[in-house]
């Protein structure tokens, strides 16, 4: 017992500090879209023998403490305590460590002298006691308090601090992982729209709000929902067994990981503070498209009257026949399009969901300018558990260019029986999607129009 009662007092009663030094650095970091990341990062100090500080600069001022996790190498060493020091130099902090300390300062006036006394308060107002006359003073400025060394606990940069003991001087290999709020990834996607195909360009973008930079890291972006616990009260630190990190890829590199996906970028790359990056990740030509028009129809309300608004659809299949067939991460696609000049515009933007090879994507242009159309209820018949409705749609195409339309109506479900009829044939097909729910397609030629009607019954 007496043994562990007198250890904490050698280890604060350290005289040096050994400074990790951030050049030959070998940093990886693992960034998710839920504003966090996980940094990998080793180096090499030369320690002396004993109990000594080791001092790791340049942290991220938004670590998660209790996910720290030091090893040390090559040296046998012992871990007696870790700290984080975010209490950064300044004026105010300074003036806040030296209270009840004896400063130098110069005196108010036009012609001030050097003088010594006992900082009383820093804030609102700075107050002395002078040394020799016992005169409490007011300075007119802060700035009159003159310091000569750096407070212990105080530091330029956020830092790591380690209490250890090493069994021998020399090299001392550090290997650290921790997890960081404040970075965070998302991905942007650009599409060059052509009359029967398409080229698409990925770009992941880096926001880096942690509070330090990252330089020439290897960086990996996961995509997907990582599921986080609660935060507690508890700040202790655990100390868990190393994490694996990505290897380094010759070439961007997508791999399913642990129900995920991760991107490896095939370059290091320097993120800094304050700093939004993007990085290409992807660059596919000649993806094949289908496009139509399409309304989804929920409206049977009694002598009732819709106008009708096609969204403009744009469909891909997310396949390696359709020169395509990654796992596309989350993100916004921004559409462009030539104009008969070879003038590109921006035409819309649209949202995607994480979409795994071999589904579609279904991307909203904007709404067709050209097709109009009305519904009417044409026929309404309702009383308890019973429900008759006919609709007439009624679609004029008044542009220069065929179209195809798509209709998707979703019958309320009044009861547990339906009956379904329409007058939907020739350039109009039908397919039923679900009880309650079928889509009617029509090929529309330019300057041309097509009625039809829909029909149904519900009872129970």
């Amino acid at each position: 017992m007496k043994h562990i009662a007198i250890l904490p007092l050698l280890v604060s009663a350290l005289i040096a500090d050994t400074v990790v030094p951030q050049t030959a650095s070998d940093l990886a970091i693992t960034i998710y879209n839920d504003n966090r990341a996980f940094v990998h990062d080793t180096r090499e100090a030369n320690v002396t023998a004993g109990a000594q500080r080791l001092v790791y600069e340049g942290v991220a001022g938004s670590v998660i403490t209790a996910s720290v996790v030091p090893t040390f190498s090559s040296i046998a060493t012992q871990l007696f305590s870790q700290n984080y020091i975010y209490d950064l130099i300044s004026l105010e902090s300074m003036l806040k460590n030296s209270i009840d300390k004896p400063v130098e300062f110069y005196t108010n006036g036009r012609n001030p002298t050097l003088s010594h006394g006992t900082l009383l308060a820093a804030t609102p107002v700075v107050m002395v006691r002078q040394k020799g006359t016992g005169k409490i003073l007011a300075l007119d400025k802060p700035t009159q308090v003159i310091f000569h060394a750096v407070p212990k606990n105080m530091i330029t940069r956020p830092s790591l601090v380690w209490n250890i003991r090493t069994a021998k001087a020399g090299k001392l290999g550090i290997d650290l992982k921790y997890l960081t709020t404040g970075i965070s990834w998302k991905s942007d996607y650009v599409l060059n729209l052509g009359k029967e195909s398409l080229d698409l360009v990925g770009w992941i973008t880096v926001n880096n709000r942690s509070g330090v930079t990252y330089p020439h890291a290897q960086i990996t972006c996961l995509a997907g929902d990582v599921h986080t616990a609660r935060p507690t009260e508890d700040k202790a630190i655990r100390y868990r067994k190393a994490m694996a990190m990505p290897a380094p890829a010759p070439e961007v590199q997508e791999e399913a990981f642990s129900g995920y996906h991760i991107y490896k970028i095939p370059f290091r790359e320097t993120i800094a503070n304050n700093q939004q990056k993007q990085i290409r990740f992807t660059d596919k030509t000649d993806v094949r498209f289908t496009r139509y028009g399409k309304f989804t129809s929920r409206y049977f309300q009694k002598n009732g009257k819709e106008k009708l608004h096609f969204a403009n659809i744009v469909e891909l299949a997310n396949t390696q026949d359709n020169h395509l067939g990654i796992p596309l991460p989350a993100g916004v696609v921004r559409m462009y399009q030539k104009d008969s000049t070879g003038e590109s515009h921006f035409i819309g933007s649209s949202r995607i969901t994480n979409t795994p090879e071999g589904e579609k994507i279904t991307l909203t242009v904007g709404t067709l300018f050209d097709v109009v159309g009305e519904k009417t209820i044409t026929k309404f018949t309702a009383r308890k558990g019973y429900r008759n409705v006919e609709s007439t749609y009624t679609l004029r195409n008044q542009g220069d260019t065929a179209q195809t339309l798509k209709i998707e109506e979703r019958i309320p479900t009044y009861g547990e029986n339906i009956r379904l009829k329409s007058s939907c044939s020739g350039i109009c097909s039908v397919r039923k999607l679900t009880a309650f729910v079928r889509e009617f397609t029509i090929r529309l030629k330019a300057k041309s129009s097509y009625t039809f009607t829909t029909e149904f019954e519900v009872y129970d």
